[in-house]
């Protein structure tokens, strides 16, 4: 009796859909999916604003 399919490390028989070729010319399943953009909580918000702003190259920094 003979396997057919090439067989892994462990001497099992591989998945078809391991070998080379198999999902050749399909699109992948998640093509064309657009997932949400992910908010900032309100947490990082206000640790944005308390933040003090950057001093620039010349020593000021915002103007008001």
């Amino acid at each position: 009796m003979t396997v057919s399919g090439v067989l892994d490390a462990a001497g099992r028989r591989r998945s078809p859909a391991t070998m080379p070729g198999y999902h050749a010319g399909r699109p992948p399943r998640n093509n064309g999916i657009r997932y949400p953009a992910d908010p900032p909580t309100i947490d990082e918000i206000v640790a944005v604003m308390r933040h003090p702003p950057a001093r620039t190259a010349t020593g000021g920094g915002c103007a008001p």
